[in-house]
């Protein structure tokens, strides 16, 4: 019989998991194989782009998850990196699970409909990739108007609707213009003021997103 709680003392199988690696300071995902109060299986984490990373063996890593109220968070040891088909490293837990802390926002590609209202005009598109910090959107101008192009520091309102149709609104701050070769507008924006259950139903979005592109073999 395994000790202690799924989801409390440790991450559910199937489920997405944060990897901090003492080695890195980006942020990670796993999906949990196996699991319990002992050794943990966990598919080979990959990162913001996709790749999988390599790590020692030996290393010493942090996993969190959403448990049932908030996050929660226990340390760990590679232990073997089994190779195959589907890599996956084999996890030993030396300390109680606590609550967890994101290191950073984890993020996935995905499209979902935007709305950005900056200097007196509003703007619709979609998103090239979401996370509970922020997004990054592609724009087309209204037809018969002109580009709108906002600074760097620009704050601006957006509303980002979710596949199951809730609407997240909230200020944002252009923290960074892509360059493009026709009229759309690309930007990377920061959430400012995000309540956490926000936050929460758009971890759930992107979370969903990874589970897909898993099933298709893309992660």
């Amino acid at each position: 019989m395994t000790a202690g709680t799924p989801g409390i003392d440790f991450p559910e199988t199937r489920e997405p998991v944060d990897v901090q690696a003492s080695s890195r300071g980006d942020a990670l995902t796993s999906f949990v194989e196996t699991s319990g109060d002992g050794e943990v299986l966990v598919t080979v984490a990959v990162d913001r782009s996709g790749r999988r990373v390599r790590l020692e063996v030996g290393e010493d890593v942090q996993l969190v998850w959403k448990g049932p109220e908030g996050l929660r968070a226990r340390p760990a040891q590679l232990l073997e990196v089994l190779m195959g088909d589907e890599p996956k490293w084999r996890l030993e837990p030396t300390g109680p699970a606590g609550r967890g802390q994101r290191r950073n926002a984890v993020r996935a590609p995905m499209s979902l409909p935007v709305e950005m209202a900056v200097e007196g005009v509003r703007l619709t598109g979609e998103t090239v990739d979401v996370s509970e910090a922020g997004l990054r959107c592609l724009f087309t101008p209204a037809a018969g108007g002109d580009a709108v192009h906002p600074e760097v520091g620009a704050v601006v309102d957006v509303v980002l609707t979710l596949s199951m149709k809730e609407s997240i609104r909230s200020k944002a701050e252009v923290v960074r213009p892509h360059q493009r070769t026709d009229e759309r507008v690309e930007l990377s924006l920061r959430f400012i003021g995000l309540p956490e259950p926000d936050g929460d139903l758009i971890r759930v979005e992107v979370f969903g997103q990874l589970r897909q592109l898993r099933a298709r073999g893309v992660l």
